[in-house]
């Protein structure tokens, strides 16, 4: 009996778990929070594009400077956009820090989020080198889809103004468009 108890206990608790988890971004919609905005953006295929409203690169393909033609890094074509990119160090430096800001971010939905990846994207001024827009991937049936904004906009407020080297190439674009995909740990 006291089996059956227990059973009976730990299904109710993971029932009511199940059903008090809260997914965020099941459709397109716009957070109002303390002194920010973020826009949801949800497609039909359930991929979500989490962003701060003031951002202005979210959706514009990088484009040299004074034409509208976008311009797409190939294997055919491939040279760095950023100094870091051409010396591994800097680049697995930059990555480490970012990893660091996610995961201290997740801190609280460590057991949830690990081995789950989240994309990110950053949008660097190709004049400064200070990345000045981030935004976000994932799908509404993952974890991330149960984090609340403002866990977004603590990454986003820590990555904004990181500083990297443009090289000649990510100088002559509109700005310098980086895509990453971290596994939370």
């Amino acid at each position: 009996m006291k089996r059956l108890t227990f059973l009976l206990s730990i299904l109710f608790n993971t029932m009511l778990s199940i059903s008090q988890t809260t997914n965020f971004y099941e459709t397109t919609k716009t957070f109002h929070e303390n002194g920010y905005t973020y826009q949801c953006d949800v497609d039909p295929s359930g991929f979500v594009t989490l962003y701060n409203k003031n951002n202005k690169w979210t959706y514009v393909p990088p484009m040299k400077k004074g034409s509208n033609v976008p311009f797409y890094v190939t294997p055919e074509n491939f040279q760095p956009l950023l100094e870091d990119d051409k010396d591994f160090s800097n680049f697995k430096q930059m990555r480490k820090t970012y990893i660091e800001i996610i995961n201290n971010a997740f801190r609280e939905y460590k057991g949830k989020m690990t081995g789950w990846k989240l994309s990110i994207t950053t949008c660097t001024n190709s004049d400064t080198g200070k990345v000045e827009e981030v935004y976000f991937r994932f799908t509404t049936h993952t974890p991330f889809a149960q984090v609340p904004v403002s866990v977004y906009r603590e990454i986003e407020t820590k990555i904004v103004g990181y500083k990297r080297t443009p090289t000649e190439l990510g100088k002559s674009l509109n700005y310098i468009c980086g895509f990453y995909h971290f596994e939370v740990e």
